[in-house]
C-alpha cells in the first residue's frame, strides 16, 4: 500500500475492499474515518507544551509522555477535531448520529464537561469517564469510542514535539511511549545499521499505535498484554493465501495482536490503514475465542466477527 496522500489512501482502500470482499462494507466505512483522522493531523491547532519537563526515569519505567502534560492544552484541538470527526462517525453508525451531534454541542458549550473528557482521553481517568458519560446521558463505552476518534488526530499532530522531550528510542514497553495506548499492529521488518555486520533474518518487531500513529520497537515473542514469555503459550496462525499476515495470540490472557511480516518485502505500507486491512484475521481470531489487545471500532463492537459468521 502506498504511504502518503488522501487520494492515495482512497485508492489503497479500494484495493483492500476488493481483496477482502466479505469485509468490503467495513473497510469502506471505517476507511472513511481513518482518512479523515489522518487529514486532520496537519490542520489542528498545536498544544502549548513549552516548559513541560519529563522525568526520564519515570518515562523509561513506563509512563507515557502525555502523563507529564496538562490535559487542558488539548482543549482547542479536541473541539476542532470533534467538529470534523464526529459527523463521519455518524455516517458509519447512523443510529448514533443524533447522540454524536448532542455530544458536539455539549463539548462546545460546557467547559467543565470538556475538561472531564480531556482527563479521560489524555490521562485515562476512569472516574472522569463515568462522570462525563453520566452528565451526557450516554454509556461510558460509547463516549470513550467517540472521544478517542476525535483525540487521535490531536495527539498525532503533537507527536513530534512530545517525542523531543525524552529519549524515546530507548523505550521498550508494550504500550505507546507518546500516548500510552496499546498497539493495534505488530510489524516484523529490517532496519539495517551500517555499523552492524550481521542482520537478523527474522527481523525486528515494531508496534504501531492506533491513536497517535507512532511506531516503536518491542521485544519479540513476549505477550504485550500480560507479559507472558513462554513461547509455547503464544500461538501464531495465518491464512493459506496470506502467509505474511498473521495473528499472535496469548494462551494465558487470550488477547491477540495482528502482525505483518515485511522482512523480505520492499512494499510501502500505509500504517494508518494496515490494521483495517487485516480485519479478516480479526474475524478469525475472535471466532477462536481471542480478544483484541487494542479494540478498534470494528473489533470492539464485534463487527468483524459478525461479518465473518455472515459471509
Amino acid at each position: 500500500m502506498p504511504s502518503t496522500g488522501i487520494q492515495t489512501k482512497e485508492s489503497a482502500l479500494n484495493l483492500l475492499a476488493k481483496r477482502h470482499e466479505p469485509f468490503q462494507e467495513i473497510i469502506n466505512r471505517f476507511g472513511l474515518l481513518l482518512c479523515r483522522q489522518a487529514e486532520l493531523r496537519t490542520e489542528l491547532p498545536l498544544a502549548n507544551i513549552h516548559g513541560v519537563t519529563v522525568d526520564e526515569g519515570r518515562f523509561l519505567g513506563g509512563e507515557a509522555l502525555v502523563s507529564f502534560v496538562d490535559s487542558e492544552v488539548f482543549a482547542a484541538a479536541l473541539k476542532a477535531a470533534a467538529l470534523r470527526v464526529w459527523p463521519v462517525t455518524g455516517v458509519i453508525f447512523p443510529a448514533l448520529a443524533e447522540s454524536l451531534t448532542d455530544l458536539g454541542r455539549k463539548l462546545d458549550a460546557d467547559p467543565a464537561w470538556t475538561s472531564l473528557c480531556l482527563k479521560v482521553v489524555v490521562h485515562g481517568e476512569g472516574e472522569a469517564l463515568d462522570l462525563a458519560a453520566g452528565q451526557a446521558a450516554v454509556s461510558p463505552d460509547f463516549l470513550l469510542m467517540a472521544l478517542r476518534a476525535a483525540y487521535g488526530p490531536c495527539i498525532a499532530a503533537n507527536r513530534p514535539a512530545l517525542l523531543a522531550l525524552a529519549p524515546a528510542k530507548l523505550w521498550r514497553n508494550p504500550h505507546c511511549p507518546v500516548c500510552g495506548s496499546d498497539p493495534d499492529l505488530a510489524v516484523l521488518e529490517n532496519h539495517p545499521d551500517p555499523s552492524e555486520f550481521l542482520i537478523s533474518k527474522s527481523g525486528e518487531l515494531w508496534h504501531h499505535c492506533p491513536v497517535c500513529a507512532h511506531r516503536w520497537r518491542f521485544v519479540r515473542m513476549i505477550c504485550p498484554g500480560c507479559g507472558n514469555q513462554e513461547h509455547e503459550r503464544i500461538t501464531r496462525f495465518s491464512l493459506p493465501d496470506s502467509p505474511r499476515e498473521h495473528i499472535y495470540a496469548c494462551e494465558d490472557c487470550h488477547q491477540y495482536l495482528p502482525c505483518l511480516d515485511l522482512v523480505e518485502s520492499s512494499e510501502n505500507v500505509d500504517f494508518d490503514l494496515a490494521a483495517l486491512g487485516l480485519v479478516h484475521l480479526d474475524a478469525v481470531a475472535q471466532s477462536r475465542g481471542y480478544f483484541p489487545l487494542s479494540p478498534a471500532p470494528w473489533t470492539a463492537m464485534g463487527i468483524a466477527q459478525k461479518q465473518a459468521k455472515a459471509s
